[in-house]
């Protein structure tokens, strides 16, 4: 069966989604946060939710275009649609971000760390667990200790009793997120895709793969990209299951550390060099200026540490607050992004009072006045549970602000740019206010809260709101056509964190979140460091860090000179979106990745022009595609035989 023949030239244009399409989209949620908590907390391996381009939602993608040919042959009725296949694909990465690493994988441990680990030594049980809500955390030890300790099961009566309320509360609130960031995305819609017309490049590869008779499948140049990637990976596989088959050194390896043990090079730290095909061929998709950025501008971090280090200025802690000026510059593409938009936006606000539309609204999926309130009965939501949890009204407000703001930032870096990573680790809303306004000047609920937000603002690599903006691109579907897919999304963001609870929770009493996980065991990891920063608020307080609060500034206002300076001098090389994301863990990671990419890139545009990259492209949506598939395969096979597999990612 040839991908070509999975999805019929004439298409349904209403936009419906059938029975079917539900029916599929309630078995592969859980079915996919499974298999995500399998992969990437018992097995810590994989990682598919760290990377924007999500590897098992591709190999979804993959399955579901395969098993729809075969079923396009034998019972044509029941075959889906090419819209209905590619609503899965964008509910299934719903699933994914809110299973991932930054999300429920986090936020689950928080809520049972606390009661489990109060003792004599932290005195939790005068200092902390009289703070917490009993609606928020879990605070039986009778169900805690099977949960950390395993060979027990979810679904004993108390273990239930225990976290049914914890976990329906936090769903809604993931739920109420999701629903906030989705009537959002249908406000900033129609300018960034009609009006701006953004690339989406994250979006090219499943829309290639799902086109009508599939043209990328005859091309030779893409079975080539997929012929090798499949051919490193399966080298790699088995010199994963036996040690005397040598491994091809493309995964990254640390020079930093021993290589640099004096100051100021010391202060290089961690300097991973890896040679990703999945990351080169990413970075081809991407602008020359934003790949040159994203290795230029890592580089640029790394010096300012070395020049801290040389004139001794990091001898004042956090020196020189490379987060918060990354924070700043998230911040600062956010608001040049909404300055752009302000006409809309009172429009918009116009229409809140008055009954009248503007050209263009019929196209929308639902009205923008009905997606206003949406959103503004969502940050209602949103603030009364802070409230209710405890958190002072100023607080919260800035809390919502500021995450609200990266929201939409890395939403407009991906739609723009299609950025392969975008983590911004520990520089949230809940790491920038205690910083900068002091944990003296704030209460101990309000610490408790900012502790317990670590669950969700530890980094932004899955984040939903972009998936959601390039989902209702993906399909195409406007005006009536896109109200079906409308609702999908805003119930996968019901069901999402449901199944991802779930998942986590029947693994962790099957296996034990305290040690049967492999190494570094992150449910550990990711409860101790939440109440660790509470302890550390609470016992060693810090006077406010105005200068953290400055070199947010900093990054916001070198975010708008560079956006400045790229109106005005041609082919201006520094992008603004590689200088916010070249700081953290992911471009560590790529960015030698990157430069191979821009090498690459330059070197076909300079001799070859547009025609030469445009022909040389599916090769690289082959080796992405090879990657994707072979290293699905691969995650799937340990799951299932219980072995320790080869992982190309990271």
């Amino acid at each position: 069966m040839n991908l070509r023949d999975v999805i019929s030239e004439s298409e349904d244009e209403s936009g419906r989604l059938r029975g079917r399409f539900w029916c599929l989209m309630a078995l592969l949620v859980p079915a996919n946060a499974y298999w995500i908590m399998q992969s990437e907390v018992i097995r810590y391996a994989g990682h598919p939710s760290t990377i924007s381009l999500f590897y098992n939602c591709i190999f979804w993608l993959c399955l579901l275009l395969t098993l729809n040919g075969v079923t396009k042959k034998l019972l044509p009725r029941a075959a889906l649609s090419r819209h209905e296949i590619l609503s899965l694909y964008a509910v299934l990465g719903i699933s994914t971000a809110l299973a991932g690493h930054d999300l429920i994988q986090v936020l689950l441990p928080i809520l049972a760390y606390p009661a489990f680990r109060a003792d004599n030594v932290n005195h939790w049980e005068q200092t902390l667990l009289p703070l917490l809500p009993r609606w928020l955390t879990v605070q039986s030890k009778e169900a805690l200790k099977p949960f950390y300790t395993g060979h027990s099961s979810l679904y004993e009566p108390g273990h239930l009793a225990a976290w049914l309320v914890p976990t329906l509360v936090w769903s809604g609130f993931l739920a109420t997120l999701c629903a906030t960031f989705l009537c959002l995305n249908a406000l900033l819609r129609q300018q960034w895709t009609r009006s701006e017309r953004l690339a989406f490049p994250l979006i090219q590869l499943p829309l290639e793969l799902s086109e009508p008779r599939a043209p990328l499948l005859r091309n030779k140049l893409f079975w080539a990209g997929v012929i090798l990637a499949v051919g490193i990976q399966t080298w790699n596989g088995m010199a994963t299951l036996s040690p005397q088959i040598p491994i091809l050194p493309i995964k990254y390896v640390d020079y930093g550390g021993s290589n640099f043990p004096n100051r100021p090079w010391s202060a290089i730290g961690w300097l991973p060099v890896g040679f990703y095909p999945f990351g080169i061929a990413l970075g081809m998709l991407l602008p020359l200026d934003l790949s040159f950025s994203s290795w230029f501008f890592f580089l640029f971090w790394k010096a300012q540490l070395v020049i801290s280090a040389y004139f001794g200025w990091d001898q004042k802690p956090n020196f020189p607050y490379v987060d918060g000026q990354s924070l700043g510059a998230y911040l600062g593409i956010a608001g040049g992004a909404l300055f752009a938009m302000r006409k809309r936006f009172i429009s918009v606000f116009w229409q809140l009072f008055e009954k009248t539309s503007q050209p263009g609204d019929s196209d929308e999926p639902i009205h923008p006045r009905v997606a206003a309130f949406g959103a503004l009965f969502g940050l209602v939501l949103l603030f009364t549970f802070f409230r209710l949890a405890g958190m002072a009204s100023g607080l919260a407000i800035a809390f919502l602000i500021i995450y609200f703001g990266l929201a939409v930032g890395i939403t407009r870096m991906r739609a723009e740019l299609g950025p392969p990573v975008h983590d911004l680790h520990h520089a949230g809303p809940d790491s920038f206010l205690p910083t900068v306004l002091g944990p003296t000047n704030l209460s101990k609920p309000d610490l408790m809260m900012l502790a317990m937000s670590w669950g969700f603002n530890r980094a932004y690599r899955s984040h939903p709101m972009p998936i959601q903006l390039e989902a209702l691109k993906l399909t195409g579907k406007e005006g009536r056509a896109g109200r079906p897919l409308f609702l999908a999304l805003l119930v996968a963001g019901i069901i999402g964190p449901l199944a991802g609870f779930w998942a986590l929770l029947h693994l962790s009493y099957e296996v034990g979140a305290a040690g049967a996980v492999a190494p570094p065991n992150v449910m550990a990891i990711f409860g101790r460091e939440a109440w660790a920063r509470f302890d550390s608020w609470s016992n060693v307080p810090q006077p406010p860090q105005a200068e953290y609060g400055v070199a947010t500034l900093g990054g916001a206002s070198f975010v708008l000179l560079l956006n400045l300076l790229r109106s005005r001098v041609m082919g201006f090389p520094f992008h603004p979106v590689g200088y916010a994301v070249a700081s953290s863990w992911g471009m560590s990671v790529l960015w030698v990745p990157m430069l191979i990419a821009w090498v690459l890139k330059l070197v076909l545009l300079r001799y070859g022009g547009l025609a030469l990259y445009r022909a040389a492209l599916p090769f690289f949506f082959g080796i992405i595609l090879g990657e994707c598939v072979a290293g699905s395969l691969w995650s799937l096979l340990g799951i299932w035989a219980g072995i320790p597999t080869y992982a190309f990612w990271p």
